[in-house]
């Protein structure tokens, strides 16, 4: 075993207790010995995100792709921190280059859209997380993100859609009630959108959003109906 290997698998005992800096030590001094592993770049980059050190994992990632140019791993974790960081074009170019590599890396693929949604490209959100349910169908949360994509393209009934298939299986979620009421109300529903507020409201007492449109939605129908 060489010099760069025993910092290497001396970086791997120290994070399996714990000791992240320790392990950031070994894989520098790893790295003073062989420049271009891409695996001590990329595992330095990964400890650099668990302490928030987002421009330094970024750095790490970046050297890992550049001397391993198919390293799917590797790209993820660039693009996770690139997205952590606001710079969502750039993760975006990450995690796509995630998924030319491994067309089966369905979690780069979920990333993807999150990326293009908060980066205001909607069609292409919904795009990307309708794949990941095409072959993921369990990941839930895709239904709630597909929902508030297609309610800011004002699908509203698409969008209702998508938030019930996700109140199925996570019934306790006070955001997905609101969301389904403003979908309901913005379809005319008032009843409906009375209905779904309460339970936000029953879920989470503090949820400002829902108690003022419940308040003013009873009001209404108290006045006009």
């Amino acid at each position: 075993m060489g010099k760069a290997e025993e910092h290497m698998d001396k970086a791997c005992s120290n994070l399996r207790e714990g000791k992240l800096r320790d392990a950031v030590n070994e894989y520098k001094e790893a790295l003073k010995l062989d420049p271009e592993n891409a695996i001590a770049h990329k595992s330095l980059g990964s400890i650099y995100y668990r302490l928030t050190m987002l421009d330094e994992s970024i750095e790490e990632f970046e050297e890992a792709v550049k001397h391993h140019p198919k390293y799917a791993d590797a790209y993820y974790e660039l693009g996770v921190s690139l997205y952590r960081r606001g710079r969502l074009e750039d993760s975006i170019k990450a995690f796509d280059q995630a998924v030319k590599i491994n067309p089966n890396f369905h979690i780069a693929r979920y990333w993807l859209g999150l990326s293009y949604y908060y980066a205001g490209k909607l069609h292409e959100a919904i795009n990307y997380f309708k794949q990941v349910l095409e072959k993921e169908s369990h990941v839930v949360i895709v239904h709630y993100h597909l929902g508030v994509a297609y309610a800011r393209l004002g699908k509203f009934n698409d969008a209702i859609s998508e938030f019930e298939v996700f109140l199925k299986e996570v019934p306790g979620s006070a955001a997905a009630y609101y969301n389904l009421g403003r979908n309901y109300y913005n379809t005319g529903r008032v009843e409906k959108a009375i209905e779904n507020f309460k339970k936000a409201v029953e879920l989470d007492p503090e949820d400002e959003r829902s108690k003022k449109n419940l308040e003013t939605l009873e009001d209404l129908r108290s006045k006009f109906f």
